[in-house]
């Protein structure tokens, strides 16, 4: 029986919104209130479109697993939010500055702009034609019969996710000024327009919703925290419609409007809670805890199958209820949020053990970014909002990791490469306010 019911539970992640939109308009930092609201929508927002008829729970007694039920989504429930309120609570408790605002006339830095701009849109020209090389090689093999787990490359199936990275790092140029010609401005929208093209498919969708949290967070980054939130609380909006239209073109090349928002206002796409009570039932009745194995997994999953033949399939307990197909791929899916990954690792002690932790990785990374030359704190900053996407989804950490890591690997190499260059810039906290960049301060 669950310890609390679906109103008191609704009500605290209402008040982590809250509470997130005040700590946005104090400190400028939107994690918290993006972590809050993605949260609410897949868990508490689904119970409650369930439950007024808009939509149905998954069922999958076939599979062995008990059906959904309003009292087992209640369960799982309260370990969504008993996690939200660790890693929500821990961030803020371990984040002490406040994110400045970024001015572009006083950028500076104008010859590591003038360095990176031809170089990023070169490269994502280049890029271009190799993602339709590869997503082609990959339709072909497949119609051969090749195992997906097995037979083809994963760097291979993942290689377009490098588009989002060369979003990322041209959106940067372009808020810092460093797109001062037009047919540079030209390139980089025909660049940008493609990717969309690329990205706004059913099984791109939420790559798609990673690169517009990115365009959201960059290009709000020179005004005030007010302001910004109207500016993301839109990009939100705009996101989870197209996210709505792009889940209609299941089986079809037509957009349903009313369609898509049946899909978006019922919850048809955030099915996360049903897929946490349905992890929490095969945990450990079906599967024993993994006790760190999925974590453990993100070091292996790297390895290419060609130098460890024998390397496990990812999975987890789909696998072993027969959800996942090893020789496939393939997956009738659902995600159970990350903390769902952290209940398979050890029940309500995984949760209380990898919450705080993952809240306290996030502040310390944001922490930093606020130290640094503001293209790096910014480009950092977008990537985090952006991985948070399908972070919060969970279902696979091993291969969330592995999104993230294809996806930015040119950001992470360009901040490696120059990192002496990104180091702490006085100027920029004096200028705006700072005698102490170490002690909080507020906005308005």
């Amino acid at each position: 029986m669950p310890l609390f019911e679906y109103p008191q539970l609704a009500f605290t992640q209402i008040a982590l919104i809250v509470i997130s939109a005040r700590w946005m308009l104090r400190r400028n930092d939107e994690l918290p209130l993006l972590l809050s609201f993605l949260l609410f929508y897949v868990s508490s927002f689904r119970y409650w479109a369930v439950a007024n008829g808009f939509n149905i729970w998954v069922n999958l007694e076939q599979f062995g697993l008990a059906p959904v039920t309003n009292q087992s989504a209640t369960d799982a429930l309260q370990y969504i939010v008993l996690g939200q309120l660790c890693t929500v609570g821990t961030y803020m408790l371990r984040q002490k500055l406040k994110i400045p605002v970024v001015d572009r006339q006083y950028i500076g830095f104008s010859p590591f702009l003038n360095w990176l701009r031809p170089k990023v849109i070169l490269f994502g020209v280049f890029c271009l034609p190799l993602v339709i090389v590869a997503q082609n090689s990959v339709k072909a093999q497949l119609a051969e019969g090749r195992s997906a787990a097995f037979q083809i490359s994963s760097y291979l199936q993942q290689f377009p996710l490098i588009l989002t990275g060369i979003a990322t790092l041209l959106l940067c140029l372009w808020k810092v000024i460093g797109m001062p010609l037009l047919r540079e401005k030209i390139a980089t929208i025909i660049i940008l327009y493609c990717i969309t093209n690329f990205s706004f498919n059913i099984s791109g969708r939420f790559q798609f919703i990673g690169w517009l949290a990115t365009a959201g967070i960059i290009l709000s980054s020179s005004y005030k925290s007010k302001t910004r939130l109207i500016i993301l609380a839109l990009a939100a909006v705009v996101g989870l419609g197209i996210f709505g239209v792009a889940g209609t073109l299941r089986g079809t090349d037509e957009i349903d409007q009313q369609a898509a928002w049946h899909r978006l206002f019922s919850a048809e796409d955030a099915n996360m809670l049903d897929g946490f009570a349905l992890l929490k039932d095969a945990f450990p009745r079906l599967v024993p805890f993994r006790l760190g194995m999925a974590h453990l997994e993100i070091l292996m999953r790297p390895i290419p199958r060609a130098i460890w033949p024998e390397k496990p399939v990812g999975g987890g307990y789909l696998a072993e209820v027969g959800l996942v197909d090893p020789e496939t791929g393939s997956t009738l899916g659902f995600s159970p949020t990350f903390y769902g990954d952290f209940y398979s690792e050890g029940g309500i002690f995984g949760i209380l053990f990898f919450a705080p932790i993952y809240g306290a990785i996030l502040a310390a990374i944001v922490q930093r970014s606020a130290w640094l030359h503001p293209f790096a704190g910014v480009l950092i900053r977008a990537i985090l909002c952006s991985s948070m996407v399908p972070l919060l989804r969970g279902g696979d950490l091993p291969g969330i990791f592995a999104w993230i890591g294809m996806s930015f690997w040119p950001c992470f190499l360009l901040l490696w490469l120059r990192r002496k260059e990104f180091k702490w810039w006085p100027g920029f906290f004096y200028r705006n306010g700072y005698n102490n960049p170490t002690i909080s301060t507020y906005s308005d």
